[in-house]
């Protein structure tokens, strides 16, 4: 009895470590997760996996969108409709080469989703279903398409995938074909894709009344790459505050501002500097990144050739400016003659639009 006994025991002991092993989810943790898997940060252009086994799959994709739906939106008029591009030359095609070659932007190992967004447009912009009631042009498009989109970039990151946004497209498949400032993506939409509006059960057809808010690209950065040097370079500033109870007395109602203030959009554009002799070579500026010019100061030698070259791109993001004026990218146009074909330079990777900033000031010089 007493062997029964102890065998009964040691078995019981044996299957405790057992119970034990599944830990259980804590929901608490999922932010520490988040942030110290850096899953959120963005894939820099020319850093995806270009392996067709990288891709995220249909299923993973129903996953993602199981959880993207669940965003409450304004009177839940759930505004957004997504489409899923998996072909890599349609994706490159909507992207387009504003932001880096569009090769760079969508490969073999991504997808791209278009987020469209109905209440956005107006009749006169032409609307194709006739607004009535609540339903009706809102601002609130953009901010619940927003959130949405926001939903999506968590759940891709929790599946191990990471994201990269483009809010301008500039590819042939992408036309600017609305009122001169709207894309209708309309190559991708059906007459059968429907948008069902969540707080009335009302459905609408997407074509013709929804239009394009952003381009979300879905994939894994290349195998050989670390977060050191395809992660997001952009510092993340805590832009809040727990307000102090305490009035600002200083501050004006908002109908007492000064009339003929104009907004910040009217105010006059920064008038590029002109070219000029600078010593015994020559200046000139172009207009690169978030506004900010571009200025090149170079030397010709007797051939026409560049002998010598400065850039100050103080004006860019930091970091990719700095790249500018390091000898790695200044010294490629040693020797070259005006002017200089964009395919003749390696760009900046991320900085596309410095990179032609650059070219435009040297070529101004051209004689």
């Amino acid at each position: 009895m007493k062997k029964l006994l102890a065998l009964l025991l040691a078995a019981l002991m044996l299957s405790l470590p057992l119970c034990s092993v599944a830990e259980e989810f804590d929901p608490a943790k999922f932010i520490d997760w988040f942030n110290e898997s850096q899953l959120w940060m963005t894939v820099a252009n020319g850093h995806w996996s270009t392996d067709p086994a990288d891709r995220i799959t249909d299923e993973e994709l129903e996953k993602i969108f199981s959880m993207t739906i669940l965003q409450q939106n304004a009177v839940h008029w759930t505004p957004w409709y997504f489409v899923v591009i998996k072909d890599t030359e349609e994706q490159q095609k909507i992207i387009g080469g504003y932001w880096d070659k569009p090769e760079n932007c969508a490969t073999d190992g991504t997808v791209t989703v278009l987020c469209l967004a109905d209440q956005i447009l107006t009749e006169e912009d032409g609307h194709a279903t006739p607004y009535s009631g609540y339903y009706m042009p809102t601002n609130f498009a953009y901010y619940d398409s927003g959130l949405t989109c926001g939903m999506l970039g968590v759940a891709a990151a929790a599946l191990g995938y990471q994201t990269h946004y483009f809010g301008t497209i500039t590819g042939e498949y992408a036309p600017t074909d609305i009122a001169g400032k709207y894309q209708s993506m309309s190559r991708y939409i059906s007459e059968n894709d429907i948008r069902t509006w969540g707080f009335s059960g009302q459905t609408f057809p997407v074509s013709g009344n929804c239009v394009f808010v952003a381009a979300i690209v879905i994939g894994k950065p290349a195998a050989d790459e670390t977060i050191e040097t395809w992660g997001s370079n952009h510092v993340r500033p805590g832009n809040w505050k727990i307000w102090d109870g305490v009035p600002n007395e200083a501050a004006a109602p908002a109908e007492e501002a000064p009339a003929e203030e104009a907004p910040a959009e009217e105010a006059p554009a920064e008038e590029a500097p002109a070219a000029e002799e600078a010593g015994s070579g020559f200046a000139a500026s172009a207009q690169g990144f978030g506004g900010g010019y571009v200025t090149v100061t170079l030397i010709l030698d007797d051939e026409g050739k560049i002998a010598s070259l400065n850039i100050d791109a103080s004006s860019q993001t930091d970091g990719l400016g700095k790249r500018a004026e390091e000898e790695a990218f200044t010294a490629q146009f040693i020797g070259k003659t005006l002017p200089i074909a964009a395919e003749d330079i390696d760009a900046i990777a991320g900085a596309t639009i410095t990179t032609t900033a650059v070219l435009e000031a040297i070529n101004s010089l051209a004689q």
